[in-house]
C-alpha cells in the first residue's frame, strides 16, 4: 500500500472514530475541554496540509498515527470510567496539551513533529500536574502545600496530629494509615501532617518516601527505597552501595538501624501498592533468621518513631500497621470545598475568576463528588482553557 494510502486509510479511521465519540455521551462538556471539537479540528488541518504540501508527508502521517493513538486511549478511558474521574480528568488535561502541541507545529509550518510519548505516562496519583524534569528525584520527596488552598481537612488534620504527637504507644513507636479512594486527598491530608508546626517541633529526623509504583519498578523494590532513605539521612553514598551489595537487605535494614537508633522520627510511606514493607510492629522470633530483613527490624522502637502510610487497599494498609491502625479518609463531605478548590486553581498565576462560570457552580460541586483531585483537575482543565484564548 502507497505512503498516500496509508495516509488516507489512517484519516478515515481516525474520522470514523470522531462520529463515534461524536454520537456518545462520553465526552467532556465545552465548558472544559471539547476534545472532539479539537480532533476533528486537527484532522481537517492534516487533510489540508495533506493536500497543500506533500513535502512533509512521513511526518504528518506520524502525526495520524499518533492522533489515532490519543483517541483510542481517550475512548477506553472514557468506556471504562466516569470522565470526571480523576484519572480520566488528568488523562483529558494531558490530552488537551499533546493536541496543542500538533495544532502549533501545523500553525508554524515547521513539521507536526509527535509530541513526546512520554508525556502521556507517569500519570500522577495526587494534584501534580507539571512533573519536573528528574522524577526519579522528585519521588522520593514531600511536595509543600499551601495550607490556605487546603479546604475540608481541618478536623482530621487536628485529629491526627494529636495521634502524631500526643498519643502514648506501648513500645515506644507508633505507625497508622490513612486509607482512601483515589482522588479523595490522601497525600495533602499527610503533607499538612509532616509540615504541621507542632509535627516538626516534635520529630528529627522526618522522612517522606512516595511508594508510588511506576512502569519500571519491579515488584519488590525495598532495596531501592531503603537506599534512598539512608540518602535522605545523610549517608555516604559508598558506604549505602557497600551495604547494597549482600543479595538480601540485612546490611541495608542494620544501617537503617543505625542512623534512626535513639531518634523520634517520622517516617512517612505514600502511596503504598502492595505488603512489600508488612508487619511494622513484627518482633523477631527465636532462630528466626529472616526478621533482620524486614522493615519492622530497621525501625527502631522505644524513642517515640512514627510511621504514616497512605494506601488505596485496606488489606495493604492491614498487613502493614493492624486493622486497629486504620484511619478512613471518606470523600469530602462539605461540597462547598470543592468549588473552592476548583475556583482557586482557575485564578492561579493571577487569572481572574469568570464571571460567566458562576452558574457552572452546581455541575462543578456535583462532578467533583467529593474528591478534592476532580475538582482541582477541572480547575487545571478550565485555567488552560482560558490562558489559550
Amino acid at each position: 500500500m502507497a505512503g498516500e494510502e496509508i495516509e488516507k486509510y489512517l484519516l478515515d479511521k481516525l474520522d470514523q472514530a470522531i462520529k463515534e465519540t461524536e454520537s456518545t455521551e462520553q465526552y467532556l462538556s465545552t465548558c472544559f475541554f471539547d476534545l472532539h471539537s479539537d480532533f476533528k479540528k486537527l484532522k481537517e488541518s492534516l487533510e489540508t496540509d495533506s493536500r497543500s504540501n506533500q513535502a512533509r508527508s512521513g511526518q504528518r502521517r506520524e502525526n495520524v498515527y499518533y492522533l489515532n493513538n490519543l483517541l483510542t486511549e481517550w475512548q477506553l478511558i472514557s468506556k471504562s470510567q466516569s470522565v470526571y474521574s480523576p484519572e480520566a480528568l488528568v488523562l483529558t488535561y494531558k490530552l488537551s496539551k499533546s493536541l496543542k502541541k500538533i495544532r502549533k507545529d501545523l500553525r508554524g509550518g515547521e513539521g507536526s513533529r509527535v509530541p513526546d510519548k512520554t508525556s502521556l505516562q507517569n500519570t500522577p496519583t495526587d494534584a501534580n500536574i507539571n512533573l519536573p524534569k528528574n522524577l526519579a528525584t522528585y519521588r522520593w520527596s514531600s511536595r509543600a502545600v499551601d495550607p490556605s488552598k487546603v479546604y475540608g481537612f481541618d478536623d482530621k488534620e487536628r485529629f491526627l496530629e494529636r495521634i502524631v504527637v500526643r498519643k502514648e504507644s506501648k513500645n515506644g513507636f507508633k505507625a497508622f494509615a490513612i486509607v482512601g479512594m483515589p482522588g479523595v486527598g490522601k497525600t495533602t491530608l499527610c503533607q499538612l501532617i509532616f509540615n504541621n508546626k507542632q509535627v516538626k517541633a516534635h520529630f528529627l529526623p522526618r522522612i517522606w518516601v512516595c511508594l508510588s509504583k511506576q512502569p519500571e519498578d519491579d515488584q519488590d523494590n525495598r532495596k531501592e527505597i531503603v537506599k534512598r532513605m539512608l540518602t535522605c539521612l545523610g549517608v555516604d553514598d559508598e558506604i549505602i552501595e557497600k551495604a547494597a551489595e549482600d543479595q538480601s537487605l540485612q546490611k541495608l535494614m542494620f544501617a537503617l538501624r543505625i542512623q534512626l537508633m535513639g531518634k523520634k522520627y517520622l517516617i512517612v510511606l505514600d502511596d503504598a501498592w502492595n505488603s512489600c514493607f508488612g508487619g511494622l510492629f513484627s518482633e523477631p522470633k527465636k532462630d528466626d533468621k529472616s526478621f533482620y530483613g524486614k522493615f519492622s527490624y530497621g525501625l527502631p522502637k522505644g524513642h517515640g518513631g512514627t510511621v504514616i502510610i497512605t494506601t488505596r487497599s485496606e488489606e495493604i494498609a492491614k498487613n502493614m500497621v493492624g486493622e486497629e491502625n486504620l484511619h478512613q479518609l471518606p470523600v469530602l463531605q462539605d461540597k462547598e470545598s470543592c468549588w473552592k478548590i476548583f475556583k482557586d486553581t482557575v485564578e492561579k498565576d493571577d487569572v481572574q475568576f469568570p464571571d460567566k462560570l458562576m452558574p457552572l457552580k452546581d455541575l462543578i460541586v456535583d462532578k467533583s463528588a467529593g474528591l478534592p483531585l476532580a475538582a482541582k483537575m477541572m480547575g487545571e482543565i478550565m485555567h488552560q482553557k482560558l490562558l489559550d484564548k
